[in-house]
């Protein structure tokens, strides 16, 4: 089904002469990486392609070539619009019209299992990352990669593992970064801009996050107010990483980041061990992800948020246990 998906894919983009790919909100490393590299991969055949994002790209990433580049808004005379890394439409964003599917097919390509295949072709497979699908995808149109395309899904790639050191890194993923490397992309060059970018106001969030943190019941979990950013100085994408940081707790089986974005409105982001399917937990609180790294965006204030998440985490950890000793007792 995935390949026949791709197949469809690659007809569509052969054939179009404007494509206007989107990359979700709060885009990270994998969206921009995956957009921008399949936006200059179609411009080598002559597509005229528009980058589309609701929200600005984080500093972090505007080393990438074409990174100043994205504007806000949905299709306008594209022939075909693709949606990257983005497993529903909330996640597209202000942008996304009430008649988003019309005129133009509109293409899904991403990793997250909980994709919601809401476009007119929906090439989902999972993978550690979507930048490696794209690269499938280009090699399948026969397009070569040069340093510039290449840079850019290694980008996506090294986002996505956080360096080779998530789970989801295997064998594919390692040779996916050979191949990329060997087209031009420097590692280091990538590592060094998007593992050393934290400014003195995201390391003060992060201090004043990490000064309330609760454990309870094997979750660990901070919160950031739109107060603490206003009084801190600092950006929305200040709390990026937390997650990750708080993953590393040995105590702690399911790691939570509740982040305000707005009076009535909080971006919840979860990590955890194996034994714990955030995935689930997200997907049936409107949101998405992976089994070990997902998210939601939930209309609440942050405490009634925060009780909401950490009540279907409870259940979710509740049921995992429950399935283990079921299954220690088969043995």
């Amino acid at each position: 089904m995935s390949s026949g998906a791709r197949e469809q894919v690659q007809t569509l983009l052969e054939n179009a002469g404007r494509v206007l790919v989107v990359a979700h909100i709060e885009p990270d490393g994998d969206a921009i990486g995956s957009a921008l590299g399949l936006a200059w991969a179609l411009r080598r055949r002559g597509t005229r392609v528009t980058l589309a994002c609701a929200h600005p790209v984080p500093a972090s990433l505007l080393f990438l070539p074409g990174s100043d580049a994205f504007v806000a808004r949905w299709r306008q005379d594209e022939d075909v619009v693709v949606v990257v890394d983005t497993s529903d439409t909330a996640r597209i964003g202000a942008i996304y019209p009430d008649d988003g599917r019309g005129a133009a097919p509109l293409v899904v390509i991403d990793h997250h299992i909980t994709n919601l295949r809401y476009g007119d072709v929906n090439w989902v497979l999972e993978r550690a990352s979507t930048c490696e699908l794209v690269l499938d995808l280009i090699s399948a149109m026969g397009i070569p990669l040069d340093a510039t395309i290449a840079t850019c899904l290694l980008t996506g790639l090294v986002t996505d593992t956080r360096g080779f050191r998530t789970r989801s890194t295997n064998a594919d993923a390692l040779r996916a970064a050979v191949t990329l490397m060997e087209a031009g992309a420097s590692l280091g060059d990538i590592m060094e801009a998007v593992f050393r970018s934290r400014t003195l106001p995201m390391l003060r969030t992060w201090g004043a996050a990490l000064s309330d943190a609760r454990l309870e019941d094997g979750v660990i979990w901070v919160e950031v107010s739109q107060e603490d950013l206003r009084r801190i100085g600092a950006e929305p994408s200040a709390a990026d990483g937390l997650s990750n940081l708080l993953s590393t707790v040995r105590d702690a089986e399911v790691a939570a980041v509740f982040r305000e974005v707005r009076p009535g409105v909080v971006d919840v982001s979860l990590r955890s061990t194996p034994r714990v399917d955030v995935a689930a937990v997200a997907l049936s609180l409107g949101g998405g992800g992976h089994r070990q790294a997902a998210g939601c965006l939930l209309e609440a204030p942050l405490p009634r948020a925060r009780e909401m998440v950490l009540s279907a985490l409870r259940l979710a950890m509740a049921e995992g246990n429950g399935t283990r000793m079921n299954a220690d007792r088969a043995d």
